[in-house]
C-alpha cells in the first residue's frame, strides 16, 4: 500500500512539469495578422502606455520568458544588452515579459546588465494573448511587430535564441 501511495505522488507531481514540456498546437497569433494589443504599466510613476503606442514609431520585439534569474533567462538578457545597440539600429524596442513582479524585473535588468524595458505579467493575461502563458509561467515565444502593428516574424517553439541569431533572423524579417 505504501509503494502504491509513493508512486500516485511522484505521478501526480510529475504531471505539471511533463504537461509544461509538451508542445500543443500553436495558438498563437500569426505571422501577418494585427499583434493583441496590451497596456503597459509605467513604472515609478510613469504614465502606462501600450502596444498599439508605438505603431508608426519602432518595431517591438515581445520576448515572453519564464522567469528572471534563470540560466537560460539570465543569458539571453545579458547578450540582449550587450547587443542593445544593434537592436536600437533596427528601430526594435525590446520588451521582456515574465510573471515576475516588477520589482524583481527591475533587479533582474540591473544584475544582468540589460537595457530594454520589461514588463510584469503577474496575471499572465499578455501571455495568455499570444498562447505564450505556461501553468506559472510564461513560455519563451517571440514576436516581431511592426511599425504598422503586424506580426512579421516570430517563433513560438518555446526554445531560447541565441542573441546573435536573433538578431539574424528579425533583420531578416525587416528585409535588412
Amino acid at each position: 500500500m505504501r509503494k502504491v501511495s509513493l508512486v500516485f505522488l511522484v505521478l501526480l507531481l510529475a504531471v505539471p512539469v511533463f504537461a509544461q514540456l509538451t508542445t500543443g498546437p500553436d495558438n498563437s497569433p500569426k505571422v501577418g495578422e494585427m499583434a493583441p494589443d496590451f497596456a503597459i504599466p509605467g513604472g515609478r510613476g510613469a504614465p502606462s502606455t501600450a502596444l498599439k503606442d508605438f505603431q508608426g514609431k519602432k518595431n517591438v520585439l515581445l520576448m515572453f520568458f519564464p522567469g528572471a534569474f534563470t540560466p537560460g533567462c539570465t543569458t539571453e538578457f545579458t547578450e540582449a544588452g550587450q547587443q542593445f545597440d544593434k537592436f536600437t539600429s533596427l528601430n526594435i524596442e525590446m520588451l521582456g515579459i515574465s510573471a515576475d513582479l516588477p520589482g524583481a524585473l527591475n533587479q533582474f535588468k540591473t544584475s544582468v546588465g540589460a537595457k530594454n524595458s520589461f514588463v510584469s505579467d503577474r496575471t499572465l493575461a499578455i501571455a495568455g494573448k499570444y498562447d505564450a502563458a505556461a501553468a506559472n509561467n510564461a513560455k519563451r515565444y517571440y514576436f516581431l511587430i511592426d511599425q504598422t502593428g503586424k506580426i512579421l516574424w516570430k517563433s513560438s517553439n518555446n526554445s531560447l535564441i541565441p542573441t546573435d541569431q536573433l538578431l539574424t533572423q528579425v533583420s531578416t524579417a525587416l528585409g535588412k
